[in-house]
């Protein structure tokens, strides 16, 4: 009983640790707000006063952001938190950082649930590196679908497992699957192959005359819930995202490297051979334990997927796995582990830890089998040393998620917008021109901390998008709305207007300044010292007295004002 009870004491710690690191700071950390989740938050915002988002669309199927297509799940569960919590950052993120807190208790019963551990401190092990996880923690902490995504397919797995005991918990494993297809595009193919592939690798278990009611309902409720991605499975708004990330450039150059062959053969060798070098990167312990995701924003500073010590679990995990291959549970990870990379090797990204989020469940799974075997070895000296090593990784997950990311990784978070609409504030008669030739788009970052009313938004955009809301792909990142403008600066139209002119770094070189008798009125900096944005306020009335320019200079006057 007393065992029983320390057990007990030690998941709740573990699951409130887990809750701490992915709740502390949500509102400054990351610092700033990524141009995705500014879109999710002001979409959600604009279907709660509205019903419609921000190109007018009444309840779309598929949200348009930025000129691509997202699942709907995520804004719509938003706007719901949006409701009750107020238009902010957190409310933006919470839904994911909640998704995050349940995947660690859905993380233990899934591995308590498979029945393949021998030692039940292997089991409180696996849910403690799991709550410290750096992967898990970083995409509970980012406010757009990809964590709820995954909160769904583990449910689904759950489900799945649960499902060899009682075949009935098939229909809700096939429910929250279903659903995961709703929240994000790598589970749009992840879910169905894993329906297909445990099917047809337990298929002595579950596809017969007693289980055949559950199959058929379990089905119908799977495709049910596809129906709205049915009514827009051919259109651009399905078929846009993932062609545009497809490598089909690659392979075309593979092809040509292949002209000796004919093209029926030169293709699926080309695509076979990009794929697998994409696919077999997502097993490789460098990418897993030593390297983190080649695109900062997608990554802690400084710290991979999993801490570099867990690779000697991973080994050690891979091994029991191969040796324990006859186990129904053994087949169950080795199918998750091998389609959990599939989505995302189908994408140019060499190594994608956003598209292979799912991933993290049978690698984790791996590594505290890993620590069970090493616990079975010599058990009070095993606990001392995974006890140091996770004291230990948490010293390095602090340094990397409270130090630097907050501070090394502002700018490209976003960092400097909230900051630029308050200068804008600070200025209700003057005109904003935001030159955004090399920053994210502008409009809806400011749209979200200005908290423009979801109305003069709709009225801002192309109308026709509306018409064709599904079919019509292109974007126009010109915006006017609110006492500001975003486009490109016209060099020999914008100075003779009586406006503020912002860019970055590069955009406006003090040399045109002086040219065009700019004066900086503001800078903004981000936590590490860099420039994110200037601010110049023109002058046309000096600029035309040092060059009067006829049908430009017509309104203003030449003046003897000093600069």
């Amino acid at each position: 009983m007393h065992i029983k009870l320390l057990f007990t004491v030690i998941l709740i710690l573990i699951f409130f640790l887990g809750a701490y690191l992915r709740f502390a700071n949500l509102e400054g950390n990351p610092n700033g707000l990524y141009v995705d989740e500014a879109s999710t938050g002001v979409n959600a915002w604009s279907i709660l006063k509205t019903g419609r988002d921000e190109y007018g669309k009444s309840f779309p199927l598929s949200f348009r952001f930025l000129g691509s297509y997202t699942p709907p799940l995520y804004t719509y569960l938003t706007s719901i938190v949006i409701f009750f919590n107020g238009f902010s950052i957190t409310s933006v993120r919470l839904v994911s950082v909640v998704s995050g807190v349940f995947l660690i208790i859905i993380f233990y019963f899934i591995v308590r649930s498979l029945n393949i551990l021998k030692t039940k401190r292997a089991v409180l092990a696996g849910a403690a590196l799991f709550a410290i996880s750096p992967w898990a923690i970083f995409y509970s902490r980012i406010g757009y679908e990809i964590n709820l995504a995954f909160l769904l397919y583990s449910l689904g797995i759950l489900f799945l497992v649960l499902s060899f005991n009682n075949p009935k918990n098939l229909i809700p494993g096939f429910i929250f699957l279903s659903l995961s297809t709703n929240a994000y595009h790598s589970e749009r193919l992840l879910s169905h192959i894993t329906v297909v592939c445990f099917l047809i690798l337990f298929r002595k278990t579950f596809l017969n005359k007693s289980n055949i009611k559950i199959l058929i309902f379990g089905f119908l409720m799977y495709l049910f819930i596809l129906i709205p991605q049915v009514l827009t499975f051919f259109t651009p708004a399905n078929i846009t995202r993932g062609f545009g990330l497809f490598y089909s450039g690659e392979i075309v150059r593979q092809i040509h490297k292949l002209s000796f062959l004919p093209v029926f053969l030169s293709a699926p060798i080309a695509f076979l051979r990009e794929f697998t070098s994409q696919y077999l990167a997502y097993f490789s312990p460098r990418n897993l334990f030593f390297q983190s995701d080649p695109d900062l924003q997608r990554s802690l500073p400084e710290i991979s997927v999993f801490y570099s010590w867990e690779s000697i679990f991973y080994v050690i995990g891979l091994f029991v796995l191969i040796k324990l291959i006859r186990l129904r549970a053994s087949k169950f990870i080795i199918m998750l582990f091998l389609l959990a990379p599939v989505p995302s090797a189908l994408t140019g990204d060499p190594f994608s830890t956003q598209r292979a989020l799912p991933l993290l469940i049978p690698v984790m799974i791996i590594i505290t089998l890993g620590l069970d075997k090493f616990f079975q070895w010599r058990m009070k000296f095993a606990i001392l040393v995974v006890f140091i090593f996770i004291t230990i990784s948490l010293l390095y997950l602090y340094r990397s998620l409270a130090v630097l990311l907050p501070n090394e990784r502002a700018k490209i978070w976003g960092y400097g917008f909230q900051e630029l609409a308050k200068e804008i504030t600070k200025y209700p008669d003057k005109k904003f021109l935001i030159d955004n030739g090399r920053i994210k788009p502008a409009y809806i970052e400011l749209a979200f901390y200005l908290k423009i009313p979801p109305k003069n938004l709709q009225d801002a955009v192309d109308q026709s998008v509306k018409k064709k809301y599904y079919l019509n792909t292109s974007w126009n990142d010109h915006y006017i709305m609110n006492g500001f403008e975003t486009r490109t600066i016209n060099w020999e139209e914008d100075i003779y207007k009586n406006q503020i002119l912002v860019g970055d770094e590069l955009a406006i070189s003090q040399q045109q300044a002086n040219e065009h008798f700019l004066r900086q009125v503001f800078e903004i900096k981000s936590p590490k010292g860099e420039i994110i944005f200037k601010g110049f306020e023109t002058n046309p009335n000096l600029k035309c007295a040092s060059q009067f320019i006829h049908g430009k200079c017509n309104n203003f006057v030449n003046t003897d004002t000093n600069f």
